[in-house]
């Protein structure tokens, strides 16, 4: 009941769509996204996202998808897809066995942006394009802390940086000694005096 007064609410104060992102449960015996997706759907929510995890799960262990295929199958408004989507390959399958409108992409996007562009090649059936060269996709990194700076400030963009940086270099062998400088990281200068040599070092 809190549930249903809560969203019906926020429905009725705005005038855009409201939309909805939930888990599959508390935890994974008591899984309830059915019943809220029904109460979204009585009480005017226009769209929901659901992680195919419960609370406690966190982001641990592989997603779920059979609540979420039981979900759409019981509602009307559109469901995305979301959870594990690290693969232009794994957006077609969420899909395909979900039968959800939409794919979401999260973690799956961190230092690698591209998966939007491979994601919609699948989805499309066309042929699923590389990635660029490791010194176009490290500019790009570069250019996102740039981006971070103008619309923040260069001390929080630089914080954010050393996390953010880091997962682009996921998977590029001989990259913790730059990890391990991208985390001491204060200024715009400094990055870029450090991907002189990042971009020499590292394919």
């Amino acid at each position: 009941a809190l549930v249903a007064r809560i969203l019906e609410a926020v429905c009725a104060a705005v005038s855009v769509p409201v939309t909805l992102k939930i888990r599959t449960g508390w935890d994974r015996e008591h899984r309830n996204a059915l019943a809220i997706a029904g109460i979204a759907e009585q009480t005017g929510v226009a769209m929901l996202t659901i992680h195919g995890r419960t609370r406690e799960d966190g982001f641990r262990g592989e997603a779920e998808y059979e609540t979420i295929r039981t979900v759409k199958a019981a509602v009307s408004i559109p469901v995305i897809a979301n959870g594990d989507v690290f693969s232009p390959e794994a957006a077609v399958r969420i899909l395909k066995f979900t039968g959800a409108d939409i794919a979401m992409i999260g973690r799956g996007s961190f230092g690698n942006p591209w998966l939007f562009e491979q994601s919609a090649a699948a989805l499309s059936g066309r042929d699923i394009p590389p990635l660029p060269p490791f010194a176009e996709r490290w500019d790009t990194a570069v250019r996102q802390v740039e981006l971070s700076a103008q619309y923040q400030n260069e001390r929080v963009a630089m914080l954010q940086a050393r996390h953010h940086l880091c997962w682009y270099l996921k998977g590029i062998s001989h990259a913790n000694y730059y990890k391990e400088k991208i985390v001491q990281l204060s200024t715009l200068s400094e990055l870029h005096a450090l991907s002189a040599s990042i971009k020499r070092d590292l394919r």
